[in-house]
């Protein structure tokens, strides 16, 4: 799938080139708070790069945690992949994901930065499109659960690539190794299979406990 097809739009800047891509924009604010000046949603076109450096556009891009926005510089010092994989489940809100991750679909998808939808409303799936607002409610604590679920093993280095397979009416199956942190920073998980909860009703978020089957889930 091309950019025209996935809808991504290009702004060009002083050296830097800033895209965006709507569909997986949950409105995060992380853009808007670090350079209002360049991101500015009153204004049209709403992204001005031109307004910012390089260096200083290209470190609040990175801070995008849905991957909506990227950037490509002329100077060739683009983005580079994170040393680690880690996920991080939000207060009533997505799992972040940063690393070396596919998703597994008729069209694969590498990225290094996403944003999943957890709590089974996005009509973007699996990504986040912001229809948790005020309708899904989880503090993203995670208390450890027992058994797999709760295991962190200290030999997993989380720097090989990850896939994930979102199942149909079911979870992400996640394999390849990984650190989950909950919406604290605490590591609940490192290991190298999981599966994320996507319905929004598991006992055990972010893990999958089977719900979405008595829930009528359907992605």
């Amino acid at each position: 799938m091309n950019d025209t097809e996935r809808k991504i739009k290009s702004y060009d800047g002083s050296g830097i080139t800033v895209t965006f891509e709507a569909a997986r924009c949950y409105h995060a604010k992380e853009c808007v708070r670090g350079l209002p000046e360049v991101f500015d949603i009153d204004k049209r076109p709403w992204i001005q790069p031109q307004h910012a450096d390089a260096d200083r556009l290209a470190q609040v891009v990175r801070r995008c945690p849905s991957g909506a926005l990227k950037f490509r510089r002329d100077d060739g010092a683009n983005e580079t992949e994170p040393e680690r994989n880690v996920v991080t489940v939000t207060a009533a809100g997505p799992i972040h994901v940063r690393g070396k991750f596919t998703v597994e679909s008729d069209a694969p998808l590498n990225e290094w930065r996403m944003a999943l939808c957890r709590c089974g409303l996005s009509k973007n799936k699996p990504h986040c499109d912001g229809s948790h607002f005020e309708k899904f409610d989880d503090d993203g604590r995670c208390p450890k659960a027992s058994g797999e679920a709760a295991r962190v093993d200290q030999n997993v280095e989380c720097t090989s690539p990850v896939t994930l397979k979102p199942l149909p009416d079911g979870p992400v199956l996640c394999r390849g190794p990984v650190e989950i942190r909950n919406a604290s920073g605490e590591t609940i998980f490192v290991g190298e299979q999981a599966a994320f909860c996507r319905c929004g009703a598991s006992s055990r978020k972010p893990f999958c406990d089977g719900t979405h089957g008595a829930v009528g889930f359907k992605s």
